[in-house]
C-alpha cells in the first residue's frame, strides 16, 4: 500500500468535503500503520466534519468497540485496545471524549505520533486535547507548535493556569535557547577569522598575506 498517495487523496477529498471518503482511506491506512500520525490526525478531522459515523459502521466493520476495547486491555494488548477505541470514535464522531479516549490508546501504544495527531486535531475544541498535544509536541522538540497547542488550550479556557504555566516555561526556555545560540555564534565570529575558516572548509589553500602575518 503506498501510504502517502492513499493519505494524499484523503486530504483532497476532505478538502472537496467528501469527509466519508476521507474516513474510509485513513481508516485503511491505520489498519496497516495503526500509529501512522498524518493518518490519525486526518481520520480525526474527517470524522469531526461529519454529522456521525454511524453511516460507516457497517462498511467499516465497526462492531461492539466498546467491548472489544475493555477486553484487550484486560489482556494487556495496547495495539488491540487502541483499534477498539478508533471503532468507538468512529461510532460516536460526535463524542470528543471518544477521540480523547483513543490518542490516549495511541500513546499507551507506543505511537506518539499518532496520539498528537488526534489530540493535536482535537485541540481547538477541546483544551485538555490541546494540553496533551503541546506536550508530546514539546517532547518531539517541536517547540513551536506546542506552543500553538498551549495557545489553543488557553483560547478554549482562558483560566487554564496549567496551559499558563506550561506555555510560559516553554516560551522560556526557547528564549533562554535561543539567547544561548546568539551568544555563542557571536563568540565564535569574535575569536574566528571568518574568511580563513571558509578557506579551510573548502580545502583552499591559506592567503599568502596571512602567511606572511
Amino acid at each position: 500500500m503506498d501510504l502517502k498517495k492513499h493519505l494524499d487523496r484523503a486530504e483532497a477529498a476532505l478538502k472537496k468535503g467528501q469527509a466519508d471518503f476521507a474516513v474510509e482511506l485513513c481508516d485503511q491506512v491505520l489498519e496497516f500503520a495503526p500509529g501512522e500520525g498524518r493518518a490519525a490526525e486526518l481520520f480525526t478531522k474527517a470524522l469531526l466534519e461529519m454529522e456521525g459515523g454511524s453511516k460507516l459502521m457497517g462498511k467499516l466493520g465497526a462492531g461492539p468497540a466498546g467491548l472489544a476495547a475493555r477486553f484487550s486491555r484486560l489482556t494487556r494488548n495496547p495495539e488491540g485496545e487502541a483499534r477498539s477505541l478508533r471503532r468507538a470514535f468512529l461510532k460516536n464522531s460526535g463524542d470528543l471524549r471518544a477521540g480523547v479516549a483513543w490518542a490516549e490508546a495511541l500513546e499507551k501504544a507506543g505511537y506518539a505520533g499518532g496520539a498528537l495527531g488526534v489530540f493535536g486535531a482535537l485541540a481547538s475544541q477541546d483544551g485538555e486535547a490541546a494540553k496533551k498535544a503541546g506536550a508530546l509536541a514539546a517532547a518531539q522538540g517541536e517547540v513551536d507548535q506546542a506552543l500553538d497547542f498551549y495557545k489553543m488550550a488557553l483560547e478554549v479556557n482562558p483560566r487554564d493556569t496549567e496551559a499558563m504555566r506550561a506555555r510560559k516555561n516553554l516560551a522560556a526556555e526557547q528564549a533562554l535557547r535561543t539567547k544561548k545560540y546568539e551568544e555563542a555564534e557571536s563568540g565564535f565570529d569574535l575569536a574566528v577569522d571568518q574568511d580563513a575558516f571558509l578557506r579551510a572548509a573548502r580545502g583552499e589553500d591559506a592567503d599568502p598575506q596571512d602567511e606572511q602575518d
